[in-house]
């Protein structure tokens, strides 16, 4: 029974994932590759195809075609396995699978693994231009002269071994401005080995973990690469999800005063989080200022009172600096020392620190506020609807960075470098 195009694909993906599953590639293997290709009648772009198909990860070997090719494909992947020695661990548990799937017994797959040793023991390919039989020993076909691969040659790593713990960086090779000078940095950290996928090199520098800093500086010079992967801790981590803060890091060592642009004084619109990225600066005009809801107090004059909600600003903070966790100018005890300084409770009066906040019109939650002018014996009203407080000038800012700078202990700047 003839196999399809995708069938052949699969059929030699199953053997080139064998020859991969140890991250080692041989001139052997190759060639043993090269020979059950030919023999399957298979295109070289075939080949090309399963290869893609093993290298982009998660390949996992399957059954292919009906039973007497099942069992072929078997027997080639124990040839592949065996042709540079023993089958290693995770190659043992790929071949058990499949036997398993296909109903073979363990005498049969006994049998099969002899004859695999027997076929490795003498390593022949076919030329790729003739289809000649060759023994490995020969460089040139000797019915075509075509150039064939050299079983002698250095073996070629196609994957790596990515520690349990630190950072790791890995990036191909690339034609952009920036991949010499990255090159040389991923040269020079504590660890640094190249594999080859998909004929492409690429390379993986490790940091442990308490060398984030040298990561991120690998990491800056990688921007303009596409093809580029970080790992924490043995797991592929999303690439922004662990360097999302290196734009703005830029930005900051550029600053004239590096300190005062995370809390946003270079733009005047201070926050009091310590992090532009945060997105809530302390204006007039600032919404999360409505995060809450008022509450009557008093028992002949009704008065209304603003209560914070503070879970609210929390959640909404830890959204937006979500992407920048991992900057290294991250202040997260400041972050809680502001929640806790600020006010639970506002009650607003004619000059205090708190104003009401104006809304359009009326809106779930808001009040109707009245406020009377008298001025030369004639009195104005004043009706609008208060969805929230809004700061009224610096006082209440003032008050809120001292009691949290306090508790968190800043000292590399004070409150009056940022409100002067």
């Amino acid at each position: 029974m003839a196999l399809t195009e995708q069938e052949q694909i699969n059929y030699l993906a199953n053997v080139v994932a064998l020859a991969h599953a140890d991250t080692i590639l041989s001139p052997k293997e190759t060639l043993a590759i090269e020979e059950v290709r030919v023999a399957l009648g298979a295109k070289k772009d075939i080949l090309s195809a399963a290869t893609k198909a093993v290298e982009a990860g998660g390949y996992t070997v399957a059954p292919v075609g009906d039973f007497a090719t099942r069992v072929r494909n078997i027997a080639d992947m124990l040839y592949v396995c065996y042709v540079d020695g023993e089958l290693a661990d995770n190659e043992k548990k790929a071949i058990i699978a499949v036997c398993r799937a296909v109903g073979l017994t363990q005498e049969q797959l006994n049998l099969m693994v002899k004859e695999a040793i027997a076929r490795s023991a003498s390593v022949k390919t076919a030329c790729p231009k003739c289809g000649a039989e060759v023994s490995g020993e020969f460089k040139f076909c000797p019915k075509c002269v075509e150039a064939i691969g050299n079983v002698d040659a250095a073996s070629v790593r196609t994957d790596f071994d990515v520690p349990t713990t630190g950072f790791a960086i890995q990036f191909c090779e690339s034609t952009a401005a920036d991949f010499n000078a990255a090159l040389e940095q991923a040269k020079a950290a504590p660890q640094f080995t190249t594999c080859v996928r998909n004929k492409k090199t690429w390379f993986m520098a490790f940091w442990p973990d308490h060398d984030f800093t040298g990561a991120c500086s690998l990491a800056q010079s990688l921007g303009s690469l596409r093809n580029k992967k970080v790992y924490h801790s043995g797991t592929e981590v999303v690439w922004n999800e662990l360097f999302g803060f290196l734009k703005c890091a830029g930005e900051r060592s550029a600053a004239y005063r590096p300190i005062e642009y995370c809390f946003g004084k270079d733009v005047n619109r201070i926050n009091p989080w310590g992090c532009c990225q945060a997105e809530m600066e302390w204006t007039e005009w600032a919404r999360w200022f409505s995060y809450g809801q008022f509450r009557q107090t008093g028992l002949l004059k009704k008065a209304a009172v603003w209560i914070f909600d503070k879970n609210r600003i929390r959640h909404e903070l830890m959204t937006n600096i979500h992407t920048c966790r991992h900057c290294p100018h991250m202040r997260m005890d400041l972050i809680e020392a502001v929640l806790d300084a600020l006010p639970n409770e506002v009650q607003v009066t004619a000059n205090g620190p708190w104003k009401f906040s104006k809304a359009y019109e009326e809106v779930p939650g808001s009040i109707k506020v009245v406020e009377v002018d008298r001025q030369g014996g004639f009195e104005y009203k004043n009706e609008y609807f208060a969805d929230g407080v809004r700061p009224r000038g610096s006082q209440a800012l003032s008050e809120v960075l001292r009691k949290a700078f306090a508790a968190a202990q800043i000292s590399d700047i004070t409150v009056d470098d940022l409100l002067k």
